[in-house]
């Protein structure tokens, strides 16, 4: 908070204007989960390489980057899509450049580890 306010003084004293907007990546968390699973906290894993981290629960969200085959994360709940055809978990990557990150994840790329 001090830097936007720092920044938007210095503006503000030097005749410029700001635009204060939210990150365009900024994840949906898990208040979009629909189905609450009896195992959050189970570690799965990818599957596959090239593996798309989202911010929200489908193709249409932005990708924060790819993980690789047997990168591990924590499983915290589901969405299910409206059409029933795919799950996506919300999880937080435990290992890599990603670590930490909290995404979105497709069912069809992971199992438990």
């Amino acid at each position: 908070m001090r830097a936007v306010s720092v920044g938007l003084t210095a503006s503000v004293l030097l005749g410029g204007a700001v635009a204060l907007a939210p990150a365009a990546n900024a994840a949906v968390g898990s208040s979009k989960c629909n189905i609450k699973d009896s195992k959050p906290g189970s570690v799965w894993e990818t599957l596959s390489s090239n593996v798309n981290i989202r911010s929200g629960p489908g193709t249409n969200y932005s990708s924060y980057g790819q993980l690789a085959k047997g990168t591990d994360f924590t499983y915290h709940c589901t969405y299910k899509t409206s059409d029933g055809k795919n799950l996506w978990y919300y999880s937080t990557i435990r290992q890599g450049a990603h670590k930490g990150t909290k995404a979105w994840i497709s069912w069809r790329y992971v199992g438990l580890a």
